[in-house]
């Protein structure tokens, strides 16, 4: 048990980026619900934080290498976040995202070649909502959330 608490930053993140990323599998694999880029992206980010979350773990006792591991971590939950609510603010037509998440299209002799480019699935319509926002606007949300707790754990104990 001292391990944990000693790593709780690492802890805490391990387990709710895990859910995270499960529950994301979970709408993709058995609701087939398709990810768009930025949905890729996000999860990126949550693979780096399960990665960096066990790295933390082989560091036994803290240093100045643990601290910046643990800044890092707490960075990447910010990238979520930030991410996720310029996914978000997509989706809610605040503003366009870039080209590879648009519809929009420019009707030429090269429009087949554009529509091969992109991704079907677009990231400015929502495909899931759960109380009125959608997956980006949670993860947005619950990344933030994440973000300021681990801040104040790190930053609390040393």
């Amino acid at each position: 048990m001292k391990i944990i608490s000693n790593n709780l930053n690492a802890t805490l993140s391990l387990f709710l980026s895990s859910g995270l990323l499960l529950g994301a599998y979970f709408l993709e694999f058995y609701l087939s619900l398709i990810p768009c880029d930025l949905c890729i992206k996000q999860r990126i980010v949550h693979v780096f934080i399960l990665i960096l979350s066990l790295l933390i773990f082989s560091l036994h006792k803290f240093s100045k290498l643990k601290f910046i591991m643990l800044s890092i971590l707490n960075l990447l939950w910010l990238v979520s976040s930030s991410l996720a609510f310029y996914h978000f603010g997509i989706e809610k037509k605040l503003w366009k995202g870039f080209s590879g998440c648009s519809s929009n299209l420019i009707f030429n002799e090269n429009t087949l070649d554009q529509l091969l480019s992109k991704s079907p699935i677009r990231c400015d319509e929502t495909q899931f909502e759960l109380l009125n926002l959608s997956l980006a606007g949670w993860n947005g949300i619950l990344s933030i959330i994440i973000f300021i707790i681990l801040s104040y754990l790190l930053y609390k104990d040393y």
